[in-house]
């Protein structure tokens, strides 16, 4: 439990300066922070450009803290854009493509893998400074590096997968 808020606290040492850089730049909100979870992005925190309205370019940082056998990181970077008009109610369609870099570490392999998640995804503006976000789609993973512990043979990533991810956004600056 040490190890996993010790790595937790590591993870949130880095993002912080960024999100207070954030703030300091610019306080008109071009700025969001984000935390959430994802089946590859992993429990992950992050950071925002919102370059215009609609578009965002998105940098986040994730760890599996324990949840599982294995020891997983993430570092991703994504383009979202949601669409102006509403779907229904305040519900706002978009997509979402990215890369994310991750690794995976148990008893049996080791892998570090490149996947670029396609997905389209659903976004509710709770406030003006506070949004909840679904995505979910297909990603392709490429292995870039493969080390078998034991002589066991259990297989490597899938090439093309599903992929979820639900995050909370907050506006940075803008009150």
């Amino acid at each position: 439990m040490k190890k996993r808020l010790r790595n937790f606290l590591k993870l949130a040492l880095v993002l912080l300066p960024c999100l207070a850089w954030g703030e300091s730049l610019y306080s008109q909100g071009r700025f969001s922070a984000s935390a959430g979870w994802g089946y590859y992005e992993l429990t992950n925190i992050g950071i925002q450009w919102n370059y215009s309205e609609i578009s965002t370019l998105s940098l986040y940082a994730g760890y599996n803290f324990g949840t599982n056998d294995r020891t997983s990181w993430s570092a991703g970077l994504s383009f979202d854009q949601t669409y102006r008009k509403p779907l229904f109610w305040k519900i706002k369609a978009g997509y979402s493509l990215g890369a994310i870099y991750w690794s995976n570490d148990d008893d049996l392999y080791h892998f570090t893998n490149i996947s670029l998640p396609v997905m389209p995804l659903l976004a509710y503006p709770v406030s003006p400074v506070l949004t909840l976000r679904v995505e979910g789609g297909v990603i392709f993973t490429a292995v870039l590096e493969s080390d078998r512990k034991q002589n066991v043979e259990a297989g490597y990533p899938e090439h093309v997968n599903g992929n979820v991810r639900l995050s909370v956004i907050y506006k940075l600056g803008k009150r």
